[in-house]
């Protein structure tokens, strides 16, 4: 076959898109598409544009650096890089902060276990049923669904996993809860101690890609508790609640107990790749020079663009507004599911929103289809998700317009009444 006989090249099917139509530009919570028709976008770019899309300020920060200078690699600084971490670092949670900057979020958890492992000498860790941490090959041994992991190498032999309450079900702080709570993470902490040590305990505060599901502060901190008895670091993986999203600028504000590593990402850098391992030094000057390295680390161009996020973040009090919206969604969605009892286990944290679709007691992912579908035809973009597959998650941008908002309200009525009616059975 020579060259103009070739068929035009078609993305893999694996990153393939497949949630609405093929987008060119951006404002606030709205993409328009090639044929003009614009989109509200309560996914957020994953969760990751917290501001919105083209915010003007990160926008404003990032051309400017980008007529100065763009990249440098690992080996080099750059001004941009080093205004970064310091911004960063003083808004954490740490006396003497440091701050590893890394490309992508599961790049920071595998960057973290290797902290942990340096810090301790350890080499076994501890994740949690439900739990999402990417999908490269050192993430995926702390990543819960076993689809995902089908082509990759992993350590199985140094990976335990431990089980959480489900707050949608659970009294999560129950004392039934607790004890369960305490009796499976010291059989995973056992586990891993006969492995070589546990280094890391690793959990998301919230777990956003499976559902939403929320582990009370108590929790956390009886966690903590646990991994520090045993020697082991507390990883806290803020990759999608850190920084406003979540209604706070960090976890450890509302724990007695607190993280010995924070990952960050998404809100970071409101759609350019950057993630970033925080701590104290001493834990992660733990890992000697030159150990963890990446060419795009810490790019001029991200850290531009992040440090004008944070600025953002703090000037218009991003987490206030966030938990106002949550706020805001929590009722809204509770006089919904009044009308729709299907509407299970409305939940919500800051600016990210779910729910469950329930029928006859049990899950029913086919309902959820027909919510997103049904809210696609009307221009709004939902992800759904969650341990079955029945769950519709809401995670718009933290800055909306009254207008802005009652679209999305009115959409999500649109959508969970049509869906109710059966409406895309018809279509």
């Amino acid at each position: 076959m020579n060259s103009t006989q070739r068929t035009p090249a078609e993305e893999a099917r694996s990153t393939g898109t497949t949630l609405g139509p093929v987008f060119h530009s951006g404002q606030g919570p709205w993409l328009t598409a090639e044929d003009g028709t614009t989109w509200f976008d309560a996914t957020s770019g994953s969760g990751a544009a917290t501001l919105g899309h083209q915010h003007p300020a990160v926008v404003a920060a990032a051309t400017a650096q980008l007529n100065r200078l763009v990249h440098t690699g690992c080996k080099l600084g750059s001004d941009a890089r080093t205004r970064l971490v310091r911004r960063l670092g003083g808004l954490s949670p740490y006396r003497t902060p440091a701050v590893l900057p890394t490309v992508t979020g599961a790049e920071a958890v595998e960057t973290a276990l290797k902290v942990a492992r340096a810090a301790t000498g350890h080499r076994a860790v501890v994740g949690f049923t439900h739990g999402y941490h990417g999908k490269t090959a050192g993430a995926l041994g702390l990543t819960w669904r076993a689809e995902f992991k089908e082509y990759s190498a992993l350590p199985s032999d140094t990976v335990v996993t431990a089980t959480l309450p489900d707050p949608r079900t659970d009294r999560p702080e129950g004392p039934e809860a607790v004890a369960a709570l305490r009796h499976s993470l010291e059989e995973a902490l056992d586990a891993a101690d006969h492995l070589g040590g546990t280094a890391a305990v690793v959990l998301e505060p919230i777990q956003v890609t499976e559902g939403l599901l929320i582990v009370e502060p108590p929790l956390l901190d009886e966690i903590a508790r646990a991994a520090h008895a045993r020697g082991a670091l507390l990883v806290l993986d803020e990759i999608y609640t850190g920084l406003g999203r979540a209604g706070r600028m960090f976890t450890a504000e509302l724990m007695a107990e607190t993280p010995d590593l924070t990952l960050v990402g998404k809100t970071l850098g409101n759609g350019f790749p950057l993630a970033a391992v925080v701590g104290e030094r001493a834990v992660l000057d733990a890992l000697p020079a030159g150990v963890q390295t990446s060419t795009f680390s810490g790019s001029p161009l991200s850290c531009a663009a992040a440090e004008a996020v944070l600025d953002v973040v703090v000037g218009e009090e991003v987490p206030t507004l966030a938990r106002e919206l949550g706020d805001r969604l929590a009722t809204d969605l509770a006089k919904l599911a009044v009308r729709f009892p299907w509407m299970s286990a409305v939940r919500t944290a800051g600016a990210l929103a779910a729910f469950d679709c329930v029928t006859e007691g049990r899950p029913d992912p086919a309902l959820a289809q027909a919510v997103r579908a049904a809210a696609s035809r009307g221009r709004l973009l939902l992800f759904g998700g969650g341990p079955e597959g029945a769950t519709i998650k809401i995670v718009p941008p933290a800055l909306l317009e009254e207008r802005d908002y009652r679209f999305l309200a009115e959409g999500l009525t649109a959508a969970v009444a049509a869906a109710d009616y059966g409406e895309e059975a018809r279509s």
